[in-house]
């Protein structure tokens, strides 16, 4: 059995050849890495409108014979700047918007602007 994996933006497709309904996600996302050199923690993988997770095998998502999977490819984080004082507690110097890795963002605000 084989299946297309295309990125999200459409500009790459490759086809995955020797794949079983019993395949897990991890040994997909192995086989992507070699294709699209993406490694593993790096990859989302989404059929049908839903992401894929690791342990389940591709028949849990009744992917069939020539389906798309798509692949949405994390950007790298950015390493987060620690600067040591005199003192022996450690300051971090972070940005204001700071991406966790999992599509959402986590924005520092002041509590209390509402009462």
């Amino acid at each position: 059995m084989w299946i297309q994996v295309r990125t999200m933006d459409g500009k790459e497709t490759h086809r995955v050849d020797s794949l079983s309904k019993l395949t897990k996600v991890d040994e997909l996302r192995v086989k992507i890495m070699e294709l699209f050199k993406v490694e593993p923690e790096r990859q989302r993988l989404f059929y049908r409108g839903k992401q894929m997770e690791d342990g389940h095998t591709i028949f849990d998502y009744n992917v069939g014979l020539n389906d798309i999977v798509q692949l949405l490819v994390r950007q790298k984080m950015a390493p987060v700047n620690v600067i040591k004082t005199a003192s022996t507690s450690a300051q971090t110097n972070t940005p204001e918007l700071i991406d966790p890795g999992f599509g959402y963002y986590k924005v520092r605000f002041k509590a209390g602007i509402w009462d």
